[in-house]
């Protein structure tokens, strides 16, 4: 019988011989889009921190070669710096064209995080007073880069997913999509999020690949709470069960938990992330 005395636990040993604790992300490798600042770059960095290896997008090149910079400097990780505009079709395949031999073939996990920028104006006007000459600009626009901008990159990461037979696709999508609110475009194009979400689960369960979402409520970042009034940003806070904004930390944390194995038996599903608002 083993001497209890002498038994050590996992971490007392691993203090005793010098290791670490391996990083749960260690040698795999990601994509995220939106990648510079927000909420995307709060993922970036805690994909980072867990070993994860990563390609930094966005549409600012210089924000990019900065943010890959940075993170594989803090981090210890391997960085690939590509901005690429997602609602180009042609722009995201020249990204995965790279994307391909950096990895060696191994893309583990895809974060389509990219989204059109808030605006006051397609966000405040309810669709029966929407100018004719807006729908398209508005509705077509943000589903572009929303939603086409997540189908052009699921397109082209899914190869390489299916060689391996395993990867983890997160959409960001937010809880508009689930209850409606207002801003329709917008509402729209996270809807149709969703939807490619669940398609992507039920076809490609059979190679080992899952797809989930995140739909956001309130999130502390610069596109949205920067623009807002004190008392509008005290009102937001009080529609959450837990009267106050989420943090990008908090996204983060959501989606390094569907980009590991601990949610390895999840799929098709949307986690919400909204302290409460929906009351899901």
């Amino acid at each position: 019988m083993r001497d209890r005395a002498s038994f050590r636990t996992g971490p007392e040993c691993a203090k005793k011989t010098g290791m670490r604790d391996p990083r749960m992300m260690d040698g795999r490798h990601a994509v995220v889009t939106g990648a510079t600042r927000g909420i995307g770059r709060s993922i970036a960095e805690t994909l980072a921190r867990q070993g994860c290896n990563l390609v930094i997008s966005s549409r600012n090149p210089e924000a990019c070669r900065e943010t890959a910079a940075r993170i594989s400097t803090e981090f210890d990780v391997s960085t690939l710096d590509l901005a690429c505009d997602v609602a180009v079709q042609s722009d995201v395949r020249s990204l995965f064209n790279r994307v391909g031999p950096w990895c060696r073939g191994q893309l583990d996990v895809l974060v389509c995080n990219a989204g059109y920028p808030l605006l006051a104006e397609p966000w405040s006007t309810p669709l029966h007073a929407t100018p004719p000459d807006k729908l398209d600009e508005w509705y077509v626009g943000i589903f572009r880069t929303d939603t086409m901008g997540s189908v052009y990159c699921t397109r082209e990461a899914l190869p390489l997913m299916m060689e391996r037979r395993r990867g983890s696709i997160i959409y960001v999508s937010s809880i508009p999509a689930l209850t409606g609110f207002q801003g329709a475009p917008y509402t729209v194009a996270k809807a149709g999020i969703l939807g490619l979400m669940k398609d992507v689960a039920r076809e490609y369960g059979k190679d080992n690949i899952r797809a989930n979402a995140l739909a956001l409520g309130n999130i502390r970042t610069p596109a949205t709470y920067d623009l807002l009034g004190p008392d509008t940003r005290a009102a937001f806070a009080e529609q959450a069960s837990l009267q106050r904004w989420g943090t990008p930390e908090e996204v983060a944390g959501a989606a390094l938990f569907l980009a590991s194995d601990q949610s390895g038996f999840i799929t098709g599903h949307t986690l919400v992330v909204d302290g409460g608002m929906t009351g899901w």
